[in-house]
């Protein structure tokens, strides 16, 4: 095996939304969001007419009050030299960099030259603004406009010309305007992440501000509740969970054999039962299943399709043994609310039950793997293992 890291699959950055202007062309840089003060102080933003993230009514984005232990923000979200020390602490030699609040709502803009032009106005500064600043420890998830799936392809071949740059994925939403991405409209996305072997992220999200067909992305049953809590709670897994039916059930893994599609941040311990209830309807109901070529099971095992973990996942060694332990990795979410710094990799790692093995791979040998690190790429040692090793001979 190669040398030992860890690596964050999944970590966020906090764009410039402020000030994205200046980065965008300028046709497009007078409607680029603005920003406000809300009656409580807090900075919000607007776009496309729209208060974003809504903290009151039916289906809330982000919003408190949290519990007393909760962190919420570093400079490091920032600052990618402010990054570097917090990863140290964490343990985390390579951090693969999503978006925040531009990420979380670009694929839900009416306008779909606006998207465009965000999209890579943001791929521009998390390359040349953040990645820059420590190639080999900070890799990056660009944008791509969904609603114009042909746009949306010729930004991942962007991407993928500036692998070299640090670009290893694309993100997609769960769904855009409610439209399921299992929808034939989405095939150019598809097609061109194959051909550029380029792996996609679908990143889930408490944004809606849903109109199917229209505008927004939609959370599953989420317009019945008034509670952050309870949107985030079913959002972040119901819809990853509906994302991965409605592609397999659609044929989206058949149609393009190379395709590889990560699920993040939905947890993973879901996984063995939806494998058995997706196979269970594929026997069962198999007329309706006309564009799925294999059983959903093999689709889930063929290395097309990985997901995240949650470090407080105690069900983790049952998921690897049933589901293989490749297909599974680490990600600490830094630093939003629901992150586990500075202790991710610690609590992670300490799952009881989790074998030696299994701990290096799901750290990090399984993105490594996935998102076709090299080598030359990567740090020569790892923050994590080598304090683990000085402990255990300090014993």
């Amino acid at each position: 095996m190669a040398q030992r890291l860890v690596i964050d699959a999944d970590g966020h950055c906090f764009e410039p939304w402020e000030d994205l202007a200046r980065w965008m062309p300028k046709e497009y840089a007078q409607r680029a969001p603005v920003a406000f003060k809300d009656h409580s102080g807090r900075t919000r933003m607007i776009w496309e007419d729209r208060v974003m993230p809504r903290e009151v009514g039916m289906d809330p984005g982000p919003a408190g009050p949290f519990a007393e232990h909760v962190r919420t923000g570093r400079p490091g979200e920032r600052d990618p030299l402010a990054r570097l020390p917090d990863m140290d602490l964490e343990g985390i030699d390579v951090a693969i960099v999503f978006g925040t609040l531009i990420a979380l709502s670009v694929n839900g803009l009416e306008d779909r030259g606006l998207a465009a032009a965000a999209c890579r106005a943001v791929n521009r500064w998390l390359m040349e603004g953040f990645l820059a600043a420590a190639p080999k420890r900070l890799k990056g998830v660009g944008l791509i406009p969904c609603q114009d799936p042909a746009a949306a392809a010729r930004e991942i071949e962007w991407l993928a010309a500036h692998r070299k740059e640090g670009m290893v994925s694309a993100m997609l939403p769960t769904n855009v305007y409610g439209v399921n991405l299992g929808d034939r409209r989405f095939d150019p996305i598809f097609a061109a992440a194959q051909a550029a072997g380029l792996p996609l992220s679908i990143h889930p999200q408490t944004i809606h501000e849903g109109l199917y067909g229209v505008r927004g992305v939609m959370g599953a049953g989420c317009e019945r509740f008034e509670k952050y809590s309870y949107v985030h709670m079913t959002a972040f897994t119901f819809e990853l969970m509906i994302a991965l039916m409605h592609m397999i059930g659609e044929g989206v893994f058949d149609r393009y054999p190379r395709l590889k599609v990560a699920y993040m941040e939905g947890s993973c311990g879901w996984l063995p039962f939806w494998t058995e209830r997706l196979d269970e309807h594929f026997d069962k109901l198999r007329p309706q299943w006309p564009l799925c070529q294999r059983k959903p099971s093999e689709i889930i095992k063929s290395g097309q399709v990985a997901l995240t973990c949650e470090p407080e996942e105690e069900i983790l060694p049952y998921v690897l043994e049933v589901m293989g332990p490749e297909r599974i990795m680490y990600a600490s979410d830094y630093c939003h609310w629901d992150s586990e710094y500075p202790d991710s990799v610690r609590l992670l790692a300490g799952i009881r039950g989790l074998k030696e093995k299994d701990k290096a791979q799901v750290l990090g040998q399984n993105a490594i793997d996935w998102f076709g690190l090299r080598p030359e790429e990567l740090p020569e040692k790892s923050v994590y293992f080598e304090r683990e090793e000085r402990a255990a001979v300090s014993v």
